[in-house]
């Protein structure tokens, strides 16, 4: 079950057991035996709770309890194809972001050329004159 190793990922970062991981998710230990043993499948509520104390994002755990519920009626669901192309984009723009960050080269930091107000003027009435003439 994809979604129970999540559970398990919880309680080894919390080193807990199965009662107290029950009580941190305000569940029964029968409830975490299930889906632990793939008896039963975690609700989206259940994934978010896990998610939020994992610090990650909830759709990796809702999406891992939808293919567990569509591998369990021997069907294929697109929650597969789905996390698949999520984890493909997300790895290509790691890669993308670490390339941008250590091949790019420093800004440079040209010098800008400031004029006072008054050489700017100076400099518009010459134009206006030089035309004059």
């Amino acid at each position: 079950m994809k979604s129970a190793k999540y559970l398990q990922k919880l309680q080894e970062m919390r080193k807990i057991n199965d009662t107290d991981l029950a009580k941190l998710l305000h569940l029964t230990q029968p409830a975490i035996s299930n889906y632990k043993s793939g008896k039963r499948i975690m609700d989206d509520e259940t994934c978010l709770a896990i998610a939020l104390e994992l610090g990650i994002n909830p759709i990796e755990i809702v999406g891992a309890a939808c293919i567990d519920r569509a591998e369990k009626t021997g069907q294929k669901s697109l929650w597969e194809v789905f996390m698949m192309r999520t984890a493909t984009t997300a790895s290509a723009l790691l890669i993308a972001f670490f390339v941008n960050l250590f091949l790019t080269p420093e800004a440079a930091n040209a010098a800008t050329a400031k004029a006072s107000a008054e050489q700017t003027y100076l400099a518009i009435n010459y134009a206006k004159c030089k035309g004059r003439s």
